[in-house]
């Protein structure tokens, strides 16, 4: 452990008062040499991730390609879901695995105010989400314009859910085991779609999905090593390459995943983060209890970074 790293960050976020802070993790040349740890959790607490799954699900679906159980992620979706092969809406059959991936299967969608969203509490109480979804008007080509949406998570969810014989059995047998990753289910709507940041209920974290900070460390390693662990080639190089590169419509967003410049990661609601530095051989992981602010701790992210280029 670098004492004085930890010590480092320990004075910036009690000068900030990021009393939500749960974890920040420093990794550096596969070695993490801080783990700093606040409001009891240590390195086998839980935090709920939510968005992150975002990001897992795109792992997911790079590994279903590499081992063929989807031809391509240009793939029309209605050949997995029915009920985009139904003439609702004229647009439907242009939708891909790949505008899934992207935010950009031209679905309405409106996150209302600060993300609380409406439209997710009409799905809910839906009694059937696919259909739901399929009901919504198409407002853009696919592939022509970045919304982020639940709808298309969920979507792929389902798609998944089709390709692999349970999305989360696949999941849980091709990476979260090879990574020594101890994961609960993820919550399964009564409708039988998985919906990976719970059901909404905000009291009711059982549902939602979590991981330690030392679980999310790994995803980004792997990321970092170009997609093997070990011995272990989890997931192809190839798709980690387009998982992360920039979209011509978004330069900040990849296949579930977030670009920028010499950085990518993932990102949850209330400070859940991953972020790779290819250049600095480094990952840095954050988490955080999540509030109605939203906060992201994203300057804490940069401060490690400066730390870590500038010790």
């Amino acid at each position: 452990m670098n004492a004085t790293l930890k010590e480092k960050i320990d004075t910036y976020i009690a000068r900030k008062h990021y009393r939500q802070i749960n974890s920040v993790l420093l990794c550096k040349d596969n070695e993490i040499p801080v783990s700093c740890y606040y409001n009891g959790f240590d390195e086998n607490s839980k935090n709920v991730v939510l968005s992150v799954a975002k990001s897992i699900m795109s792992i997911c679906a790079g590994i279903a390609l590499d081992k063929g159980l989807l031809q391509s992620l240009d793939e029309a979706i209605y050949q997995y879901i029915p009920e985009f092969g139904e003439g609702r809406e004229p647009f439907h059959r242009m939708i891909t695995i790949r505008h899934l991936l992207t935010m950009t299967s031209g679905i309405y969608w409106n996150g209302g105010v600060h993300y609380h969203c409406p439209m997710m509490k009409q799905l809910r109480d839906s009694d059937d989400w696919i259909s739901h979804i399929a009901d919504c008007a198409v407002v853009d080509i696919p592939g022509t314009r970045y919304n982020y949406k639940e709808w298309d998570v969920i979507l792929l969810a389902k798609l998944l859910d089709k390709a692999c014989g349970d999305m989360y059995d696949f999941i849980n047998a091709n990476l979260f085991k090879p990574l020594e990753i101890a994961s609960t289910r993820w919550y399964k709507s009564p409708c039988g779609v998985y919906y990976s940041v719970g059901d909404g209920a905000e009291a009711d974290n059982e549902t939602k999905f979590q991981l330690t900070a030392v679980d999310m460390m790994k995803i980004g390693q792997l990321f970092l090593n170009g997609g093997r662990y070990g011995k272990a080639q989890i997931i192809s190089g190839s798709y980690i390459q387009q998982a992360v590169s920039p979209l011509q419509c978004n330069p900040n967003y990849g296949f579930l995943w977030w670009v920028g410049e010499g950085q990518y990661g993932c990102r949850g609601y209330g400070g859940q983060s991953i972020t790779v530095l290819p250049r600095e051989n480094a990952v840095i992981v954050t988490q955080a209890t999540p509030t109605d602010r939203g906060m992201g701790y994203f300057d804490v992210v940069e401060y490690c970074k400066d730390i870590l280029l500038h010790p």
